[in-house]
């Protein structure tokens, strides 16, 4: 690369500095957990959290919503599935450990990341909290891409969906112009 084409290429990144720091908490956080009394292994919470960040920024991107926010969302939509280690309402119970992680992140963000702030804490804990209603449509336009996420997701795990999520699947395979077989 020339020197030009380096500046460019620096200006063109993506800028999700504070999701990945918190995607490499999450990975200290869970690498020491094990399944033991778990509905779902931790291995599938962390590949499934980790995925479907990467997809909230795509959707986000497509959909002109903030990636790295989204990111963020995704990455901890399921950290209700990790503390309960209990599928069934994990989405409601989430809350407290939602702003408790984004608060460790806050206070140890060091000088170089930007704080998540209240603003978008809020933000995040309502699309966690909501995320599992796929039947349910909402004017928040967050929450119902953390919702579409997480039914893709699942969907490109080969996990069987059916009803709602199936339904978010080919919505969102039709937004993008892809053929869902």
């Amino acid at each position: 690369m020339m020197g030009n084409e380096k500046k460019n290429a620096i200006k063109e990144r993506l800028p999700v500095r504070r999701l990945n720091r918190i995607l490499a908490m999450l990975l200290l956080e869970v690498k020491s957990l094990t399944d033991e009394g778990r509905d779902l292994p931790i291995r599938w919470s962390l590949m499934h959290m980790y995925s479907s960040s990467q997809l909230a920024k795509l959707l986000a991107i497509h959909r002109g919503i903030d990636p790295e926010l989204a990111g963020i969302a995704a990455a901890l939509h399921d950290i209700g599935v990790v503390m309960t280690k209990k599928h069934r309402g994990h989405a409601e119970a989430a809350s407290p450990y939602v702003y408790d992680f984004l608060g460790r992140y806050n206070r140890e963000l060091g000088t170089k990341l930007t704080k998540v702030t209240e603003e978008e804490m809020e933000a995040i804990v309502k699309a966690v909290v909501q995320h599992s209603e796929k039947e349910l449509n909402s004017n928040d336009p967050f929450v119902e891409l953390l919702r579409d996420v997480d039914s893709i997701d699942a969907y490109l795990h080969g996990v069987e969906i059916e009803g709602s999520r199936l339904e978010r699947c080919k919505k969102v395979m039709k937004e993008l112009g892809i053929e869902m077989k």
